[in-house]
């Protein structure tokens, strides 16, 4: 036979039971997203939570260069048609100093899901674009008083659209010079890019292991 004081005692505990359980899910809810997470059976993040948050670091997946490039412009004698009257004789010369911005580096909106691979225990395989230019600008406007420019003879006299030529000639040689800007900065940027998600990774328990893939 249950008594009156049994009765309560069990109506208690079971109140307090609920009470602690209803404390648990108000902390779970009002704990960071990045620590409920962790909570999961699985203890591992999505492929698509990894790559997430390593995308986040794309300032230190690449960086800026700025290269001083001396533009040059010479003309000599030139017979522009059969006809004397057109002959153009005497030199032009410009010389055009010029500051191209580069973001060079590791793309890393160029990744997808299946870049990232789980492995086997807790080893996440991580597939890195090949750095690359990202972005490219140089100054519009040149610093006159930083010009050299005459002309001789019968040429015309060295205006802007001769400088706005020779400027592009000087970004188009640095640009398309990736060779050199491959041998000059991708080594260091992949390896402190890995340096940097290994250390986003090994504290939630991941070993990553990184290979380059080819654009």
């Amino acid at each position: 036979m249950t008594t009156s004081k049994g009765k309560t005692r069990s109506i208690l505990t079971y109140l307090l039971l609920l009470l602690f359980s209803g404390l648990m899910l108000f902390f779970a809810f009002r704990m960071p997203q990045k620590y409920r997470t962790t909570l999961r059976a699985s203890g591992k993040p999505t492929q698509q939570e990894l790559l997430s948050m390593l995308k986040k670091e794309s300032k230190i997946a690449s960086t800026e260069i700025i290269i001083h490039k001396i533009g040059v412009y010479e003309s000599g004698t030139e017979f522009v048609s059969i006809n004397p009257a057109t002959w153009k004789l005497g030199t032009r010369l410009c010389v055009i100093p010029v500051d191209i911005k580069i973001l060079y580096g590791i793309d890393l909106n160029d990744m997808k899901q299946g870049d990232i691979q789980y492995q086997t225990g807790d080893t996440v395989l991580i597939q890195l674009p090949n750095p690359k230019i990202i972005d490219q600008s140089f100054e519009p406007v040149s610093n006159h008083q930083d010009v050299v420019a005459f002309t001789t003879g019968k040429r015309k006299k060295v205006g802007e659209t001769t400088m706005q030529q020779v400027k592009n000639m000087a970004f188009n040689e640095v640009i398309n010079n990736s060779a050199q800007l491959q041998e000059s900065f991708s080594e260091e940027i992949i390896q402190n890019t890995e340096i940097v998600f290994t250390s986003l990774l090994k504290p939630i328990g991941l070993t990553p292991k990184f290979v380059t893939k080819n654009n």
